[in-house]
């Protein structure tokens, strides 16, 4: 412009005429602007207006609606990781907020046919380091799987980095990342959900972007509908879902992984390895562990402690109920002794969400958090997600919802309220609390730091040491906090005061050792084979103490030393214990609940604990019958694979089970139940699941039998003789029944004719006794709210999805079990004989019950 004012000005001057050479002029200058458009790059034009940006290793531009991605060509065929997390959500029956409801995705960005693909990685399937044919082979086998493609918008002006849109890949219903959990309240109790996305309703809300990570977050809109299970169909129901996608740059290098195996208790990254010279394919494990590696390697090595290069850190959730942050900030720090023992100091720590850090973001995969879920679960949790190339972990969760009080509440009050007065309230105090809350929150950070379930670690535990002052200030109640010990049930009252412990341990011996063999540097060794020659001999070494056997979560237990919430070395011994104590709280529940408790839901509660945690106890008992022992055993280890539980140990238990038969009625307590005026009789409910349990005890001990040998082990028939003789003595010896005595009767009866195919009557179903069994304490579970309680998974005493098993579960093979037809239907003949005998009893009652039974029977027989 000031070039045209200029030339105006000295034609001026010179007098001439203007308005031609102007026209003219402006016509040149009209032309130039045309060549200028025209010289525009494709990434100027889609980037010329005012539009949102971040720079990071992914640059992400927001234009209008729509979100572009400018990916460097050097990031192609980098290795990245894809998390989804719920960062607020209008109803978290369907997924908690910090929760992420699909794994991680491994993946990378690759340039296609003039496309960008995003390609998940397939790392399954590895050859060894020697075969390079062999592994050229493995990558044509299983190339990356394109997830989506993009078109290509732009290139940037000096074209090192493509620009694409992926504004549809955020903002759509993408099963890859839906913040639908399919664990949720929502979809527990059978319930089924059905979703529908709500495009014109959804848009991405923000995104940030730094130098090894991105996050784009989308609100995201549904209406979902429930049907099934137990509750109210609900249909249409609006959902809306604020979810932060985290993009996380995996290090071109990934950690040398650590090669294990299944006799200790870690969780595993499995991978099939083909290898030419093994001439053979086999599963190899890598250790899920952190990348922990000493700052000063060489001091390390000299035997000086030092700090990690990169510390573990928990940021832990600003929005948690204040009373709870002190429980947490110690149940973190606390690993930091264990890591000390291994040469680690300030190894894993515990911080509050920043408030000055712009990168901040509990959402952002990049950073491990605790997390408070203001639901009413009484339940923790604690995964982790690995780098797939290695097992490294990279990121961790803490879960705790806000029932987990109530549920510790509940649990001290039914395991310790003999011993310990403090508990003996409807709100507990908060010394004994906050040492609550600590444990479970160290457990789950267990989990975290890669460890699995170690269930065998409280039966090393003698019973008796466990009313040992001195042996449980130490250790507690058990060698692991990765147990499901719980507290000190076998405890009595005046224990405490005498200097008897109540709570789990700090930590075990069992937690030293797995700190030390998952996190102990190895730097001599060159390769992970080299590696596993001297972690798997410091397993090989302990494989004869039974302090560092792993114990396998089990779910059908075959091993009773494996068991959940048991204590001690003898299942019969601290269940006497257990049971005595539960007989002492009940009979004591009004008078120390009193006044607390006006409108008696917390008697309530706690009667149902009561009755779960008997049943528990029995549990214990029930699974020695049967039990086998078994030890994850490699070449040279000090131990047997399979052993056979003592024949004294399991008639020991047969007996203590069936004598419990006949005295539950102390469950019956008149004064508990006025109070609780729409309750029935609890023995009658738990008599029936015991009952058929104990039915399907000789298909329980025919294993176990065959392993022992012919004459040395607790069979089949004297198993089965045992249960006859204790039911049917009473009328061998010709005594009046008691009405307890008819209804095991009764129960005994059923099941032969189940088994033997035997119809009774026109209206009774087959029993189908184990899933009938099985049902009935799914029913329990239902009626007690316990189906999801405990930590880390959801334990439900049947058969169910077990996350925290170790590697496959044991399984008998090429053993057919024996029918049991002709033996049931042999009993049914005996007692039909035996009752024709005493069918003409003196006492009326008895009398009838048996001739009611003989008329069934009969009829069943010429039916």
């Amino acid at each position: 412009m000031k070039r045209i004012w200029v030339a105006l000005l000295v034609f001026s001057i010179l007098g001439g005429s203007v308005s031609a050479n102007a026209i003219s002029f402006k016509r040149k200058k009209s032309k130039k602007k045309e060549s200028v458009e025209k010289e525009k790059t494709a990434y100027d034009k889609l980037f010329s207006s005012n539009h949102s940006k971040a720079e990071g290793f992914i640059t992400v531009h927001k234009v209008k609606e729509k979100v572009y991605f400018e990916l460097p060509l050097s990031m192609l065929q980098r290795d990245m990781l894809l998390g989804s997390t719920v960062t607020e959500i209008s109803d978290n029956k369907n997924a908690i907020i910090g929760s992420k409801p699909t794994e991680p995705l491994h993946f990378r960005f690759e340039k296609l046919n003039n496309k960008v693909c995003l390609s998940a990685v397939q790392t399954n399937n590895v050859g060894d380091d020697n075969g390079h044919r062999l592994k050229a082979a493995i990558e044509m086998s299983n190339m990356n799987a394109i997830l989506q493609v993009f078109d290509i918008s732009a290139y940037n002006n000096d074209s090192t980095a493509v620009v694409f849109d992926v504004t549809d890949f955020f903002v759509s219903d993408n099963k890859l990342m839906s913040p639908f959990d399919k664990y949720s309240v929502n979809t527990s109790g059978g319930r089924k959900r059905l979703t529908s996305f709500q495009s014109n309703k959804s848009f991405i809300d923000s995104f940030k972007a730094f130098e090894d990570n991105i996050s784009v977050r989308s609100c995201l809109n549904y209406i979902y509908s429930l049907t099934g299970g137990k509750g109210k169909d609900i249909k249409d129901e609006p959902l809306t879902a604020k979810v932060t996608r985290s993009i996380i740059l995996l290090d071109t290098i990934p950690y040398r992984p650590r090669l294990m195996d299944s006799r200790i208790g870690i969780f595993p990254t499995m991978k099939n390895e083909y290898s030419a010279a093994k001439q053979t394919t086999r599963s190899i494990y890598y250790a899920n562990r952190w990348r922990l590696e000493p700052s000063d390697l060489r001091g390390y090595i000299e035997g000086k402690k030092v700090t990690p290069i990169k510390p573990i850190v928990f940021y832990v959730d600003s929005c948690f109920p204040e009373s709870w942050k002190a429980s947490i900030f110690e149940a973190v720090n606390q690993w930091n002794e264990p890591f000390e023992k291994i040469g680690f100091t300030q190894a894993i720590q515990a911080k509050e969400f920043p408030k000055d850090d712009p990168e901040f973001d509990p959402d952002n995969l990049k950073y491990s958090c605790i997390r408070y879920a203001p639901i009413g679960i009484e339940n923790a949790m604690g995964p982790s997600w690995v780098d797939p190339r290695s097992g490294e972990i990279l990121n961790a969760s803490v879960y705790l919802y806000h029932n987990v009080i109530k549920l510790l509440n509940n649990w001290l009050f039914v395991q310790t309220a003999q011993a310990d007065k403090r508990v003996r309230h409807k709100v507990i105090p908060r010394e004994v609390m906050d040492d609550a809350l600590r444990y479970v929150v160290s457990h789950e950070v267990g989990h975290c730091l890669g460890f699995m379930h170690n269930m065998s670690a409280s039966s090393v535990i003698p019973v008796d040491s466990l009313r040992s002052p001195s042996f449980t200030q130490k250790h507690g109640t058990t060698t692991s906090i990765m147990d499901y010990a719980r507290f000190n049930y076998v405890a009595q009252p005046g224990d405490m005061e005498r200097g008897v412990r109540m709570m789990p341990p700090y930590f075990g011996l069992y937690d030293d050792y797995l700190i030390r063999w998952n996190y102990t540097p190895v730097p001599e060794a060159k390769t992970p084979e080299e590696e596993y020659a001297i972690t798997s001999k410091w397993i090989t070494d302990l494989s004869d103490n039974p302090v560092y056997r792993y114990g396998k979560q089990q779910s059908d237990i075959l091993d009773p030393r494996s068991q959940t919430e048991d204590l001690g070395d003898d299942a019969v011994k601290a269940t006497r214990y257990g049971v005595k104590n539960l007989k002492y709280i009940l009979a004591n529940l009004n008078q120390w609940l009193g006044e607390e408790d006006v409108d008696y839901t917390h008697r309530s509660d706690i009667y149902d604990g009561i009755i779960m945690q008997y049943l528990t106890y029995m549990l214990h008992v029930y699974h020695n019958i049967g039990g086998i022992y078994l030890h994850e055993k490699l070449v040279g280890d000090k131990v047997e694979a399979l052993q056979v539980e003592p024949k004294e140990k399991q008639k020991e238990a047969m007996n203590y089970f069936l004598e419990q038969l006949a005295t539950l009625d102390w469950l019956d307590d008149e004064n508990v139940l006025k109070v609780l005026p729409m309750v029935g009789k609890p023995s009658d409910a738990l008599r029936d699941v015991m009952m058929k349990l104990l039915m399907k005890a000789p298909a329980r001990v025919e294993f176990s039998a065959l392993k022992a040998g012919k004459g040395e082990g607790y069979d089949v028939d004297e198993c089965m003789n045992d249960i006859y003789t204790y039911i049917w003595n009473p009328t061998i010896q010709g005594r009046k029944l008691s009405a307890t005595q008819m209804k095991l009767q009764n129960l005994f009866i059923k099941h032969l004719a189940s088994t033997a195919g035997i119809r009774l009557s026109k209206d009774t179903k087959s029993l189908k006794s184990e899933e009938d069994a099985w049902g009935q304490l799914a029913a329990f579970h239902h009626k007690t709210g316990v189906g999801h309680k405990g930590c880390c998974c959801a334990s439900d005493l049947g058969r169910m999805f077990n996350p925290v098993a170790g590697f496959d579960e044991p399984m008998a093979e090429y053993f057919i079990p024996q029918n049991q037809d002709s033996m049931c239907y042999g009993y049914f003949l005996r007692i039909r004989n035996l009752l024709n005998s005493r069918k003409q009893h003196a006492d009326k009652d008895t009398r009838l019950h048996y001739q009611l039974l003989l008329h069934q029977m009969n009829n069943a027989l010429n039916r």
